[in-house]
Order: C-alpha cells, then structure tokens, then sequence
C-alpha cells in the first residue's frame, strides 16, 4: 500500500463510516468524513432517495461542507460511499468533482444493502481522468459480505 493515504467517505446512516473506521484500523491512514448541509437530506432512507432521483433527473448535487486537505500531498485517496439505486450516493460524485485534478490513485470503497449494483463501473463514469483502481464493494444482506480477509487482500493489492 501507498505511504501517505487518505480516506474520504460520505455515510448517511453509519454503515459506511464503520466500513471506513475498519479500513482506518488497518491501514492508520488519515480520514476525514464528508458532510453535506445539515438539512439537505432527511433521516430517512426513502425519502432521500426521492431526493436523490429528483437531484439526478435535475442534473444537481448537493455541497460538500467539509474543508478537504491538500490532497496532493496523498499518494493514494480511498472513497466510500453507500450504494444508492444501485448507483454512486451523490454526495461521493460531488466530491469527485471536487478532486478532478488529483494525481494520485483514488479506490472506491462501498457498502450497499442488498445489491451494489455496478458501483464500480457507476464510480469510473464520474470519476473522468482519475486514476481509479479496483474498489472494495459489500453488503449488509447479502453477499459479499464484510470480512477481515477480504478487505486485508483488497488493501494489500493496493
């Protein structure tokens, strides 16, 4: 793995921060969570999914509030984000946006319910001229499911 990484999630109800706190654990990279307004989306799922949808058919993302670091000092960024629709969560595609210069290696990571969907290949579409890796993709109800192996592999090819 790359000397000096950074990882940079979104999670809306947790599941994504304990995925990043558990890649944190192995790696002591930096970490630093991503916020949107307070009021941008509700606390329940359902509800910011008609969000969501309504923000891509408007062709909109929400504001990242959190002040990032100077990214290039990082040889690698890991990104998580939660599988939304099936989809990237757009609060990961603003960041993107966001890091469109970068020049080190991004790995999207995610943590989905029951279906990832095609994160990786969703990721890549946003992701224009970074350099993006393979990723690390779970669930929480059905497989693949998290385990210590699989993301110590996943981290070790990096």
């Amino acid at each position: 793995m790359a000397r000096n990484v950074l990882i940079l999630y979104y999670s809306q109800f947790g599941n994504t921060a304990k995925l990043a706190t558990s890649i944190h654990r192995e790696t002591g990279a930096d970490i630093l969570r991503l916020r949107v307004p307070d009021d941008y989306f509700p606390d329940d799922m359902e509800e910011t999914d008609k969000i969501f949808k309504r923000d891509n058919k408007l062709g909109q993302l929400p504001p990242i509030v959190t002040k990032l670091p100077n990214i290039q000092y990082y040889d690698t960024i890991l990104i998580g984000g939660p599988v939304w629709d099936g989809k990237v969560a757009s609060p990961v595609i603003s960041l993107l946006k966001m890091i469109v210069n970068y020049q080190g290696k991004v790995a999207p990571f995610s943590i989905g319910w029951s279906d990832t969907g095609n994160y990786q290949a969703d990721f890549i579409a946003h992701a224009g001229k970074l350099n993006v890796v393979s990723g690390y993709h779970v669930l929480t109800h059905a497989t693949p499911k998290f385990s210590s192996a699989s993301l110590a592999s996943w981290l070790r090819k990096l």
